[in-house]
């Protein structure tokens, strides 16, 4: 939501010089840096977890803050991709609330330049980032012998998307995505005043947001996938998930479409219905992984 009132503010100045506007890179990644997470008051709120902390290298060295959360009954592992407002310190209790009721796993990390995460934050370094936290999680002796299911929130879908586009997933779960920013944008340019619209005719998107969605990645997807929005979400409105969820080549049994009522773009995963789907998720979808 804070993404969208910075965007809607900026039009204004905009819509008087120019009749296309470019959503850039700083529009869109916005880093904020945080203290990393109390554990002692975690592990007082959530009893049911080990919770460890650690460092996920990346590729130029920047260190990615992670937390993980560990259960003896987990049957899986979700690796979380939380949106640009997320970092692991601020939000770590509220992703336990989501997951709370499920037999998995799940770890959490700031994105580059977020949190108590080091490095120069960029799109491109994000996604590549992704990679590289799933991997180092896949070699992880405990972790890495049980299913692996990415989940991606707003700015976190297009990792999770990157994620499912490099490697083979048991499971993805994409939350308040879009298709394509070049849609994004035509969706934000019609939320505005008429005498906008006609001042702006369209809005581009420039640099590495240039041709980013997950509209092209869902369309190669070979594993199970799990669409979610908020029915009130209006940064990313469920007719983003609705056309992603048909865009993918999947049988129905493969894939999912949950659309949370009285929900927004920050809380659709905070909900009954979201433990409910993926309770089913798991228990229909997700396969142990075969030993050895």
């Amino acid at each position: 939501m804070q993404l969208v009132r910075r965007l809607c503010s900026l039009w204004l100045v905009v819509s008087l010089s120019a009749c296309t506007w470019q959503v850039r890179e700083d529009n869109i990644v916005i880093p904020r840096a945080a203290p990393s997470a109390d554990l002692a008051a975690l592990r007082a709120q959530l009893p049911a977890y080990r919770i460890e902390e650690t460092r996920i290298a990346a590729a130029d060295g920047a260190q990615l803050y992670s937390l993980r959360f560990l259960r003896s009954d987990a049957v899986a592992t979700v690796l979380y991709f939380g949106g640009n407002g997320y970092t692991v310190a601020k939000h770590a209790a509220t992703s336990a609330k989501a997951y709370a009721e499920a037999p998995v796993n799940f770890v959490l990390v700031d994105h580059r330049g977020y949190g108590a995460s080091t490095g120069t934050a960029s799109l491109e370094a994000l996604l590549a980032d992704a990679t590289t936290v799933y991997d180092s999680l896949r070699k992880d002796r405990e972790l890495g012998a049980m299913p692996l299911i990415v989940h991606g929130h707003s700015l976190g879908s297009f990792m999770a998307g990157q994620v499912a586009a490099a490697r083979r997933l048991d499971g993805l779960i994409l939350e308040s995505s879009v298709t394509s920013f070049d849609d994004w944008g035509a969706y934000m340019r019609s939320r505005q005043k008429l005498w906008a619209r006609i001042l702006v005719r369209r809005v581009a998107p420039a640099g590495a947001l240039a041709g980013k969605g997950n509209q092209q990645v869902v369309a190669a997807l070979d594993e199970p996938v799990l669409f979610v929005a908020g029915e009130n979400d209006t940064a990313t409105p469920p007719r983003f998930a609705e056309a992603l969820y048909q865009a993918t080549p999947q049988p129905a049994e493969r894939k999912r479409l949950l659309i949370v009522p009285a929900r927004d773009h920050t809380n659709a995963a905070d909900s009954p219905e979201f433990r409910r789907a993926l309770a089913g998720f798991l228990a229909e979808q997700v396969r142990p992984r075969p030993a050895g």
